[in-house]
């Protein structure tokens, strides 16, 4: 890579052993935390200034997603095995040590693929796939006094769901569904109103295609954004779309390239503009959008080309705008470990001294 690149190099994260996966970042004060999987137990790091500190075990279980409240709290959910059955979790952690874990779903089904986020005001909200009604539905839940109410979403049936809060309060959820007519995926979205949710609406809506892996971002704007994969003469291109004052605005293509890319992901700076990463064969591409309607995409840049055997990967903003990425990739040896790799804010701030 060039030298001049804002990119770091890949980093093996060394606190991470081998066989670590399924990575969830969050940034708290400036500190960057990770949570990550290995041998179904969950491990919970930092980076400060002499780099990683040493790995603590937060719980048993896999499939970590993780938030920050603005007072540096960390707070997470999970999935984790009950009496034979997999239920979501919720820790939360003080700034010394994690919590016990507490039973979110409280099901007879399988609840997976859990996401987390916290609005405006420090409410909680956490959405996950769930087959106790015999199909996979999207249930969600909120923290309230201590206490989580959940129930499913009306009309929600599908898989992967992705969950983000406006600064407005407005909490959307989006997930991916097949189509009874043409058996292809799309990706679906609600959002909170007074009284409930919205009905579900198809943002996709490219019924001969497969949309997949839906990740959304909000901004200061108020503006939401959503990526996904779009399936497209045997690859995958990556999509966004954006929610306006009368609606979705229009699909357009944010890969700009007819290779196959998958693994999307989005974050926004505090400046509201949109960061989105995501993989084309052993390189990790980035690009960056002003929160204007319509607004172009800048144009991509490399933010590593050697993530080869990249399975799974998490992507945040810090608020002074250092962008972090860590990836699970797998060896030749198929052994999955963790790297880290950051870039300098897309802005940079000069401060300067008043005169007088």
């Amino acid at each position: 890579m060039a030298s001049n690149t804002p990119w770091s190099p890949n980093e093996l994260i060394p606190i991470a052993r081998a066989g670590s996966r399924e990575p969830a970042l969050a940034v708290a004060a400036e500190t960057l935390h990770l949570l990550w999987s290995r041998d179904r137990e969950i491990w919970h790091s930092y980076r400060g200034a002499s780099g990683w500190s040493e790995p603590v075990r937060v719980a048993a279980g896999e499939q970590p997603a993780l938030a920050a409240t603005p007072d540096g709290q960390l707070h997470a959910v999970f999935v984790n095995q009950f009496a034979g059955n997999a239920e979501i979790c919720y820790v939360w952690w003080n700034g010394v040590a994690w919590s016990l874990p507490q039973n979110v779903s409280h099901t007879t089904g399988a609840s997976r693929q859990p996401a987390i986020a916290v609005g405006p005001d420090g409410t909680l909200r956490a959405v996950w796939a769930d087959n106790t009604s015999g199909h996979s539905a999207i249930y969600t839940g909120r923290l309230e006094e201590g206490r989580w109410l959940t129930g499913p979403l009306a009309s929600a049936r599908g898989s992967a769901p992705a969950l983000a809060i406006t600064p407005q309060n407005v909490a959307y959820i989006f997930w991916q569904d097949r189509l009874e007519s043409s058996q292809r995926f799309e990706v679906f979205c609600t959002f909170s109103r007074e009284g409930g949710w919205s009905m579900p609406e198809n943002i996709s809506s490219s019924a001969e295609r497969h949309s997949l892996q839906p990740r959304v971002a909000t901004n200061i704007q108020g503006g939401c954004h959503l990526l996904w994969q779009e399936e497209l003469a045997g690859v995958f291109g990556i999509q966004h779309a954006d929610r306006r004052p009368n609606g979705w605005g229009a699909p357009a293509d944010a890969s700009a390239t007819d290779a196959d890319c998958r693994a999307p992901r989005i974050a926004a700076n505090r400046q509201g503009f949109l960061q989105a990463i995501w993989q084309q064969g052993p390189t990790l591409f980035h690009r960056v959008r002003p929160p204007d309607y319509d607004a172009e995409w800048w144009a991509p840049e490399v933010a590593t080309d050697s993530c080869g055997g990249l399975s799974e990967v998490a992507f945040a903003v810090a608020r002074s705008g250092k962008t972090h990425v860590v990836w699970c990739g797998a060896d030749q040896a198929s052994t999955y470990r963790l790297y880290y790799l950051q870039r300098q804010p897309v802005f940079k701030y000069t401060t300067f001294a008043p005169v007088g």
